[in-house]
């Protein structure tokens, strides 16, 4: 069994992690900086969230086009924000199979760095592992 208990979980974990990304972050900004726009498709609870600059959406709403699609397992998702694994790694391996201009999610990490450091809240406020 994967770190979140079924899709519901994973979806208000998502919402509540990237509505901060996007709205309290600064993200959207550079999002709307670098026109892009994130889909992505989850396995192991099975979901989609789809991400722009004004919008965080989750479930079949957000099953649409986006300038990125991303498709990995919500452990891959935890991992990532932990820290445990790095998104080259990840797209290299395949554990994150991903579609659209990668130089441009490349060029977004930078500004993830303080998502990083803020996850292990997430994590213990939805009864996620922080290990």
């Amino acid at each position: 069994m994967g770190v979140f208990r079924d899709t519901e979980h994973l979806y208000e974990f998502l919402e509540d992690l990237w509505k901060h990304i996007v709205f309290e972050s600064g993200m959207g900004d550079k999002m709307r900086e670098y026109e892009v726009s994130y889909k992505y498709i989850i396995t192991d609870p099975p979901g989609y969230l789809y991400v722009d600059p004004d919008t965080v959406i989750t479930g079949e709403d957000a099953n649409r086009n986006a300038v990125i699609t991303m498709e990995l397992s919500g452990d891959t998702i935890h991992q990532f924000w932990l820290k445990k694994i790095s998104l080259p790694v990840a797209l290299a391996t395949r554990k994150i199979k991903a579609k659209g201009p990668i130089p441009k999610v490349l060029k977004m990490l930078p500004a993830l760095k303080p998502v990083h450091e803020i996850f292990p809240e997430y994590c213990k406020k939805h009864d996620l592992p922080v290990e």
